[in-house]
């Protein structure tokens, strides 16, 4: 008796709703509480409507299930920044509600079925906006809940995660009429909501496993190697090691496990801190030490991630992000968080992160709020507005066979952004990262799961390069093939293939946001037009 009491609670059924849209983001947890993790959250939000609720306590309900959500799914970003922390979840439960709010508006001037249409569609939209404006935080995309379960996600690879998201909501829906139609008793619909349960859920499970257990590995195999030194960000990255010794660690490494098969060696984000001018890379001591390597090791291809400067020449026109000499006022630079390849032709093509961490790396719309810099997180070399480039750089192989994607740490977050590396001719995908600012926790795991994804999305192998924990090669099924864990110093040996071909979603990109987006403002224009009629209809009463 108890039990069902505390299912009539509001509060209870949303704190519960918060919960099972938390799990799926840890890894050996439940992720299938996806399927239904908003089903309390829309049986309490039902009961408050038919009690005629006001708005702001119904907003306060909803406010306090999406912030469970998000806390309990990002807590880990406080071991880099309690502020940050702070405002992520705060902000992104904030936006969650407004999505929720804008449904409402739409439910109760519609109906529960075009309610759910619009709640889908703006859902989605939503998802599209945050993985496209400069305020990017699109962690919780609710496809994302499901990359460690390649097995189930294979048809990604027409979709994108947002065909994931597409999925789970509809699912949720389905089985919220289920309880609708059992509590009104109207149990003619109970099996046909039934089957249509199993058949949303079924199918694109079936498919996925059918691609899964018929899909072979294409390209050409091209063997690697990942060096994961295990330098501590806060106490010796930036700070307590000096970039020799560093560099150091890495070429030893690499020359202790080298052999005459590998093509490509593997260092991840920022490993080299010199802060290089660009236009003197090739007099770099650390990088001269890598063209020594490469040359002691024909054929031998070095990436790696580094910190370096773009200067502006007096009157050259010059970025938003771009600041002043401190020395000499005449000139104006930018700092980059890039990615380099050190190759026998010495060619030293550079790539510069372009998806950029909000609150770290860059402030959004620097040509507005420059004066906001000033209040970026401090985390090592790597901080304030940092420059971009606009399109996707692919590092070419010195025979031409391969083309690698460099993708920088946050960038392999977003599967459009990551699809312009491949359509720019990438065969082979690596991601270099820093996952080092959070700690033990859920978060780097969770960053994990994402190139898994992109794998899937891309049909490209993805060697993968952290600073510490986890180091991996990813197969184009997003299995991973091997892995070095956490605070640990080491090397990963293996291969990759060189895949050509391109996936529906590496050509279309995320058109399912887009078509969302635009039925969402259908939806939202017949909301707003019967309201019209509604209040036309009252006004027009009052008077007669």
């Amino acid at each position: 008796m108890q039990l069902k009491n505390l299912f009539k609670s509001n509060f209870f059924l949303m704190l519960l709703s918060g919960l099972l849209l938390a799990l799926p983001w840890y890894e050996g947890l439940p992720s299938y509480t996806i399927f239904f993790g908003f089903v309390p959250l829309f049986v309490s939000y039902y009961r408050l409507v038919e009690q005629k609720t006001g708005f702001w306590k119904i907003f306060g309900f909803v406010y306090l299930s999406f912030f469970t959500w998000n806390i309990l799914a990002t807590w880990w970003i406080y071991n880099a920044t309690v502020i940050g922390a702070v405002l992520a979840v705060l902000i992104t439960a904030l936006l969650m509600t407004i999505v929720f709010s804008i449904y409402h508006f739409i439910h109760i001037n519609t109906s529960k079925t075009i309610g759910a249409f619009a709640f889908i569609t703006f859902w989605i939209a939503w998802e599209q906006f945050f993985h496209n404006s400069e305020i990017t935080w699109p962690w919780l995309t609710l496809g994302n809940s499901l990359g460690n379960h390649p097995m189930v996600i294979q048809w990604y690879e027409y979709t994108g995660v947002l065909g994931g998201s597409l999925w789970i909501l509809v699912v949720n829906f389905f089985i919220l009429s289920q309880i609708t139609a059992y509590r009104e008793r109207v149990y003619g619909r109970i099996a046909w909501f039934f089957s249509d349960v199993l058949l949303f859920f079924t199918i694109p499970f079936a498919l996925s496993l059918y691609i899964y257990f018929n899909h072979e590995e294409k390209g050409e195999k091209v063997n690697v190697l990942i060096v994961q030194p295990n330098i501590d960000p806060y106490n010796e990255k930036f700070s307590g090691l000096t970039n020799e010794q560093q560099m150091d660690i890495m070429l030893n490494l690499a020359e202790e496990n080298i052999d005459s098969t590998i093509r490509y060696v593997v260092c991840p984000e920022t490993a080299i801190d010199d802060r290089i001018w660009e236009h003197q890379l090739a007099d770099n001591e650390s990088v001269k030490r890598l063209k020594a390597f490469v040359d002691r090791h024909p054929g031998v291809m070095w990436i790696t991630g580094l910190v370096s400067l773009k200067l502006y020449e007096p009157n050259e026109p010059v970025s938003h992000t771009a600041r002043k000499l401190p020395y000499d006022e005449r000139y104006y630079y930018d700092r980059y968080n890039s990615a380099i390849q050190v190759d026998t032709l010495f060619n030293l093509p550079i790539y510069h992160k372009s998806k950029l961490v909000v609150g770290v790396e860059m402030m959004p719309y620097p040509q507005y709020l420059k004066f906001l810099e000033k209040l970026s997180i401090d985390l090592g070399g790597i901080t304030g507005s940092l420059g971009t480039q606009p399109d996707r750089g692919v590092f070419r192989s010195t025979d031409g066979k391969y083309g690698v994607g460099p993708i920088i740490c946050y960038e392999s977050v977003f599967g459009e952004y990551v699809a312009g590396y491949v359509q720019n001719g990438a065969n082979l995908l690596f991601v270099i990262t820093n996952d080092g600012w959070w700690g033990d926790t859920p978060g780097y795991r969770q960053h994990l799961s994402f190139s898994r994804i992109r794998a899937i999305e891309m049909r490209r192998s993805i060697a993968r390069s952290a600073n510490t924990g986890i180091s991996a090669i990813i197969n184009q099924r997003g299995e991973v093939i091997d892995s070095l864990g956490w605070w640990k110093r080491g090397v990963i040996k293996g291969s990759v293939y060189a895949n050509n071909a391109t996936t529906y979603y590496a050509r279309h990109g995320d058109y399912i946001g887009n078509i969302s987006a635009f039925m969402a403002l259908l939806s939202l224009a017949y909301g707003i037009s019967r309201f019209l009629m509604r209040r036309k209809k009252q006004e027009s009463m009052s008077f007669s």
